[in-house]
């Protein structure tokens, strides 16, 4: 009798064997990865290991810390125009060093030159009626006192005279204010610094208060890192700082730091230092990448031990201690700062204690060791 089973109930009894052959297959890996670590380890634990080993001593540490940082100019600023116009001439390109009170480009300003020329002779021709209403005015007033015209006929020339007057200043004020406006169709440079970027062409019209040029002193460049709170305690004004710039093939320059931040910024708690770069070759430039490396307050007489005698156990740093059985023991370190190959050792070991400093890439917690030539004593 033939038996029928739903497609369904097929696909799962295959999938249930599916899994059931992975898993013996995962097991299998796993058995034979957990019987090589076995014999791996008693073969290791059968054998002596020659290892170099010295005793943990004390040294002076002088630690320094490095930050990354992008270099800028020590000021910048955007020169535009004061008045709206289309850009007859650029007299300068990026690159360029230019001088405060330089001219940088100049607009097309003659329509606005002959309003200028216009407003001047209306200056002119207020002067000349301010001029005949004063002499009149003088004339009224010594006929008056001669009786031989009404005080209407004074006042009337009074009020000439005044309205000259104010229709000269009103002359006056038009011309200046048309005359600084063609003044200021010459774009001046505010300091001396360097042309590092141009945003516009020749004949492009511009407004008033439109970038055209920004303008930068890199005669010093400022290197700005961001520290934490822990290292900015090291750090003081004035204090000497190597900068590698990685664009100049890591050549090394001299800076200073010259700012601090006073306050934490929240909520990462970092500071601002900033470093001033002298560059008078302007041999680096605005935007590249910088490292600067700062030496700390240095620590005397401090447990220390190489950094090249640890050994990573998964996220913790270790070393090997000797035992008096020329035995090791793997032990867990808390250590603080660094410098010229040695760290510092805040927990975990004990002055004297003797630690294995080559080979011990090759040992096991447990291991049996000889030992070679003697590392002497870690210290000063």
């Amino acid at each position: 009798m033939q038996i029928h089973m739903p497609r369904n109930k097929w696909l799962s009894i295959g999938l249930v064997l599916f899994i059931l052959m992975v898993a013996v297959i995962a097991y299998k890996i796993y058995s034979n990865i957990a019987a090589g670590k076995e014999r791996a380890a008693r073969a290791l634990a059968g054998r002596t290991v020659t290892v170099e080993a010295a005793a943990v001593g004390r040294r002076d540490l002088a630690p320094v810390f490095s930050f990354s940082a992008n270099l800028e100019a020590v000021w910048s600023t955007e020169v535009s125009a004061k008045a709206d116009g289309r850009i007859d001439k650029l007299f300068v390109e990026e690159g360029d060093r230019v001088t405060a009170g330089m001219v940088l480009a100049r607009l097309d300003m003659n329509e606005l030159a002959a309003q200028v020329m216009q407003a001047e002779g209306q200056v002119l021709q207020a002067q000349a009626t301010l001029e005949q209403n004063e002499l009149n005015f003088q004339r009224m007033s010594a006929l008056y006192k001669q009786n031989a015209v009404s005080a209407q006929t004074l006042d009337s020339a009074r009020t000439q005279r005044d309205l000259a007057m104010g229709g000269l200043q009103a002359a006056q004020g038009n011309f200046l204010l048309l005359k600084a406006r063609l003044d200021n169709a010459n774009i001046l440079s505010p300091l001396n610094g360097v042309v590092i970027r141009r945003h516009v062409q020749a004949g492009a019209f511009s407004k008033s208060g439109i970038a055209i040029f920004t303008v930068a002193d890199t005669s010093t460049l400022l290197a700005k890192a961001v520290v934490g709170e822990a290292q900015i305690t090291e750090l003081a004004l004035g204090k000497a700082v190597s900068v590698k710039v990685d664009a100049l093939k890591g050549q090394e320059f001299k800076g200073t730091i010259t700012r601090l931040s006073p306050a934490a910024a929240v909520p990462t708690r970092t500071f601002t230092a900033e470093v001033s770069i002298p560059n008078p070759d302007d041999l680096i430039k605005v935007g590249m990448f910088a490292n600067a490396a700062v030496v700390g307050q240095e620590r005397k007489n401090v447990l220390a031990v190489p950094e090249s005698a640890l050994v990573m156990r998964e996220d913790q740093k270790t070393v090997f201690v000797v035992t008096a059985e020329n035995r090791v023991v793997q032990k867990v370190l808390k250590l603080g700062d660094a410098a010229g190959g040695w760290v510092e050792v805040l927990s975990g070991l004990a002055e004297g204690e003797r630690i294995v400093v080559g080979g011990q890439h090759k040992l096991k917690d447990g291991a049996s060791v000889r030992l070679g030539e003697a590392g002497g004593q870690q210290g000063k």
